[in-house]
């Protein structure tokens, strides 16, 4: 009996070992596509690690490659390959050249039709060049398998006709600083409010693109100062907790200036100002190492909170005043309940538009968002067709004011959106500004909540993160010590 137990067990991990996974295709670069088969595939993008556009390597569209060799160096990293595509293609053969310079054959299978067509097809690629569908239903779909899962003979797509191709035992160096990498560009500006023209403090720089140094953060006059690769293009923009995204500083190479269907313009290298509901402003950057792009700018924001009887997603629709049309954020998934920070601009008309899951549509009544509603949020309950929009201004607590009570216009809403009303901590239906101790907890700003205090020696910034409430040198100090410098002070000054 004995034996047969064992012999089954070692039939089962003789199986195992036949369907466990192939080993992923390892990149960290691509340097360039080498030929595609047909060429004139169109929409094949490449990452690595997950599928995300953080892991984005650049595209391949009929007969062209779009490198992101910009990309920040943190995002580069070394990962198993996967593949998009977007349209329709017969089987399609791939030559890439890594950022070793070594030759990486990839094989795709022939598109499909099914699944949900408003994704696109992704694939986990073997090191043998063997594509594997990235999710369970074999078709169009976002990835609901990692590569491990996916590279199994069950979710083969198509067989490498390169079967004796083997990752390279060399590993692609770190990237150079960007200093160090070629030619930069200085940009320096002004962050303003497009409404106030007021300057915008505390803004940080975002982008999935390189710049220097690694923090950016607009000072007291909305002043800033930062470098890029004046070999590539790239956008960056700044983010505030009170304007959202900031208009998009852009820069591109061999751009063209088009106007009622005539090429006007052809730039070298230009750098594209966004601006919300105007015209983008274009500057020619061609050759230059410093430029000065004056007011860059932040449309000032409210967030919304939405309850309705209904399980929908939405999408924010507001009018433009100087373009035709209309545009705004939205959010998917089918809930009841849904909060949007930074969605509704300033002085605009709005309306949200409704989807269920069945397709049908509603539409809210039209919401003017006046300026009081800046940096606060927006409120509307849907119910049985009817509109009621409402505003509540964010509680604001400091060391003066102490704890605040939650106002009882505020008591009914979602917990999501109470923890956005508060300015600090929200707990047992008060608001505590940061810093608070109570406890032997201090309401922390890192995560909006009360987090335990720190024995001696910890590393600390200030002084209420530490049970002795004393931060010296960015360490928490004893408090038996303390009592002991006190002691020796009152001995000192002949104290008792």
């Amino acid at each position: 009996m004995k034996k047969r137990i064992l012999l089954s067990l070692f039939i089962i991990l003789i199986v195992i070992s036949f369907v466990s996974a192939e080993e992923p295709m390892i990149l960290r670069n691509i340097k360039e596509i080498k030929s595609v088969s047909p060429f004139d595939v169109a929409n094949l993008g490449f990452g690595v690690y997950q599928v995300s556009a953080q892991y984005n390597l650049g595209a391949y569209h009929q007969g062209k490659w779009y490198g992101e060799e910009n990309r920040r160096s943190e995002d580069k990293v070394s990962g198993a390959v996967w593949v998009e595509f977007s349209w329709n293609r017969p089987e399609t053969n791939v030559v890439l050249i890594d950022g070793l310079g070594n030759e990486r054959k990839i094989y795709l299978p022939a598109s499909t039709s099914a699944g949900n067509s408003t994704y696109a097809e992704y694939y986990w690629i073997s090191e043998d060049g063997s594509s594997y569908y990235a999710n369970t239903n074999h078709a169009h779909g976002w990835p609901n398998l990692d590569y491990e899962q996916a590279l199994v003979p069950e979710h083969l797509a198509r067989k490498s006709l390169s079967p004796e191709q083997k990752n390279p035992e060399a590993e692609e160096p770190p990237e150079l600083p960007l200093e160090e990498r070629g030619k930069v560009i200085k940009i320096k500006g002004k962050l303003v409010d497009g409404m106030t023209n007021e300057p915008i403090a505390d803004a940080r720089l975002n982008s999935a693109y390189e710049f220097s140094p690694d923090e950016v953060v607009t000072d007291a006059n909305g002043s800033f100062e930062f470098i890029a690769s004046a070999d590539f293009g790239g956008a960056w923009a700044f983010l505030d907790k009170c304007h959202g995204w900031a208009d998009n500083i852009v820069l591109q190479k061999n751009y063209e200036f088009w106007e009622s269907g005539q090429l006007k313009y052809t730039y070298g290298f230009a750098l594209r100002k966004d601006r919300f509901d105007a015209e983008e402003d274009v500057i020619d950057v061609t050759g230059k190492s410093e430029i000065d792009i004056g007011k860059a700018y932040a449309w000032p924001q409210a967030d919304i909170s939405i309850i309705s009887d209904i399980k929908t997603n939405f999408r924010v629709m507001y009018k433009y005043k100087n373009k035709e049309g209309y545009n705004g954020p939205g959010q998917r998934g089918y809930t009841k309940e849904h909060y949007l920070t930074n969605a509704l601009p300033l002085d605009y008309d709005v309306f949200i538009q409704f989807e269920d899951e069945q397709g049908n549509q509603y539409k809210s009544s039209t919401y003017h968002v006046s300026k009081d509603a800046f940096c606060n949020v927006v409120t509307l309950r849907y119910f049985n067709g009817e509109s009621e929009w409402s505003l509540l201004s964010k509680i604001q607590p400091d060391e003066e004011t102490g704890p605040i009570e939650i106002p009882k216009e505020a008591e009914n809403i979602p917990e999501e959106t109470l923890n956005a009303l508060c300015n600090g901590c929200l707990e047992d239906n008060k608001c505590y500004p940061f810093g608070y101790i109570k406890s032997g907890e201090y309401c922390s700003i890192d995560n909006d909540k009360f987090t335990k205090q720190l024995k001696a020696d910890s590393t600390c910034e200030n002084n209420f993160e530490c049970e002795s409430n004393v931060c010296i040198g960015g360490e928490c100090i004893s408090e038996s010590l303390i009592k002991r410098i006190v002691e020796w002070f009152k001995r000192l000054f002949g104290g008792e």
